[in-house]
């Protein structure tokens, strides 16, 4: 008798005796799609860019939200480091300063070329020209500058070799009766509170007041952020609604973190004041780690490191902040709102549209008379206006957007169902007893999913595309997140001046919407087996 592990399964054959492979839709279409060499490299190009997405926050990048306003507008590079391009930007300065002053003489050619780009609003090419005509004619000595400029130029490049970024890494707590440490978050809100009275000897009342006022600033500017250009006694009027509707918990917690932000800036204070004389000194390396004591009871671990050294790849925006980080954590909001944005809208569609298709009658009647009248309303004035209601925040975008792009998806599964609902495998499922729900989401559904996946695919650049244009009008992601089309927006106001502002994720948006369409198109050839593109 034969070993049951060993019995062979029965294969298929043909007329002929010959074995026959099995297939599947899944199969054939995976199949058909590898030999699309576009498709495949665009699968290769959004799993890079979601694998960046996914990975932000351990990636060895500069803050994205770290404002640094003496980086203001810095450019691209991979060589020279901020302090370098921040003294460049300090000479050219002063050449064109001396220029106009006429203490920096040029020929008559070159004052004419000059004044063509000045009137061109062609600035960058000035200076640019300006520091490259100064520092040659200070090599040969037919200039030097003046003792005042002299001296600014010294105290720029003492401040560039002194100046630290101190970084808070873990803020300590050491009971002072069990020397137990643990960390200083952890303490209650009064514990807190006691501990900055120690330590700034500010009285109760005015402690009180310091953070009551700072803390109703800090909901002023979040209100101000999701509604801009409001009349100020408006704003006065949203603030006390705001205040009243905070719970004790939430006033609680708001506290909690004002204290710990006053005690976190006394840190880097003293970080400051304590590492800065390291800063001067060639032989120390950085970043340098140590522990900074602010009592006997207070202490954090520091990182410091020289802020001027740092290297923008993608250069800075008008705040100083690094662009190849905002274009990474921007990629990570534009792909959750596209991704996030189609799977509900086509969940919503899917539920509705079979329901439609299957059911018929009334339900499909009323079902496709609101999206009739959904499709007949402005679906980018529909979008505003949700988000004018709502504000703006990620949560209300991702409904905004979703609650209006099921329209499309519920009218095509609807028409997929009807065309299967007859089907043998339905009517044999019919009489064997399965109920409606199973047959729609067992059998039909799934039958259906090859069309929804292409479509799906499809309407992720339609998203990001939405998001942007809506972050490009003021009505998006808002400070201090960023997505690619609130970069953009950023850098159309000052494109002439600073290209790179804007020209580096308009390339990000449209690479990622490239290869989404592409893989797109590839989905919908591979699956389609009438298609007239098939390979």
């Amino acid at each position: 008798m034969l070993n049951k592990k060993t019995e062979k399964k029965p294969q298929a054959t043909n007329q002929f005796n010959q074995a026959v492979a099995g297939n599947s839709l899944t199969r054939d279409a995976w199949r058909r799609l590898k030999k699309n060499k576009m498709a495949v490299i665009s699968i290769f190009i959004v799993v890079i860019y979601i694998l960046l997405a996914i990975a932000a926050p351990i990636l060895p990048i500069y803050p994205y939200d770290e404002i640094v306003l003496d980086h203001q507008n810095l450019p691209p590079s991979f060589t020279q480091n901020a302090g370098t391009l921040l003294l460049e930007k300090r000479l050219a300065d002063l050449y064109t300063q001396a220029w106009r002053s006429g203490s920096l003489e040029v020929s008559e050619a070159e004052e004419e070329m000059l004044w063509t780009w000045i009137d061109a609003n062609e600035t960058n090419k000035v200076w640019d020209y300006m520091l490259e005509k100064g520092e040659q004619m200070s090599a040969d000595g037919s200039f030097t500058f003046s003792a005042t400029d002299q001296r600014r130029i010294e105290r720029l490049e003492e401040k560039l070799m002194s100046e630290l970024k101190v970084s808070i890494k873990s803020l300590w707590y050491t009971d002072p009766i069990s020397n137990e440490r643990e960390k200083l978050s952890s303490l209650t809100t009064e514990q807190l509170i006691d501990l900055y009275l120690d330590l700034s000897g500010t009285d109760i009342d005015t402690l009180k007041d310091q953070y009551t006022r700072e803390i109703e600033q800090q909901l002023l500017r979040g209100i101000k952020d999701q509604n801009p250009e409001l009349p100020d006694a408006e704003y006065q009027q949203m603030l006390e609604r705001e205040i009243e509707r905070l719970s004790e918990s939430r006033f609680d917690s708001l506290i909690k973190s004002n204290i710990l932000t006053k005690i976190t800036n006394q840190i880097v204070n003293d970080a400051n004041s304590h590492l800065g004389q390291m800063a001067t000194d060639e032989s120390v390396l950085f970043p340098v780690k140590e522990e900074i004591s602010l009592n006997d009871t207070i202490s954090a671990e520091v990182e410091a490191s020289r802020i001027n050294e740092r290297i923008y790849y993608l250069g800075t925006d008008y705040q100083g902040r690094d662009m190849l980080s905002r274009i990474i954590y921007g990629g990570q909001v534009s792909i959750a709102i596209g991704f996030v944005g189609t799977i509900t809208s086509v969940l919503i569609g899917i539920i509705l549209g079979a329901l439609a298709g299957y059911l018929g009658g009334k339900v499909d009647y009323i079902i496709m008379r609101i999206v009739d009248i959904m499709y007949g309303l402005p679906y980018m004035l529909l979008v505003i206006i949700a988000m004018a209601i709502f504000g703006r925040n990620i949560l209300n975008l991702f409904f905004a957007l979703a609650i209006i792009s099921w329209l499309t998806v519920s009218r095509m599964v609807r028409g997929q169902i009807m065309s299967l609902k007859n089907q043998e495998f339905i009517e044999a499922a019919r009489s064997m007893g399965a109920s409606t729900w199973r047959i729609i989401f067992k059998h039909l559904v799934p039958n259906s999913l090859s069309v929804i996946i292409v479509f799906s695919t499809l309407r992720i650049p339609a998203f990001i595309m939405t998001e942007s244009f809506l972050s490009f009008l003021g009505l998006g992601v808002s400070a201090p997140f960023a997505s690619w089309g609130s970069l953009v927006g950023d850098g159309v106001g000052s494109m002439a001046l600073y290209p790179w502002k804007l020209f580096f994720p308009a390339l990000a948006m449209t690479i990622f919407l490239f290869a989404m369409n592409f893989l797109g198109d590839g989905l919908r050839d591979a699956f389609d087996p009438q298609s007239k593109n098939q390979l």
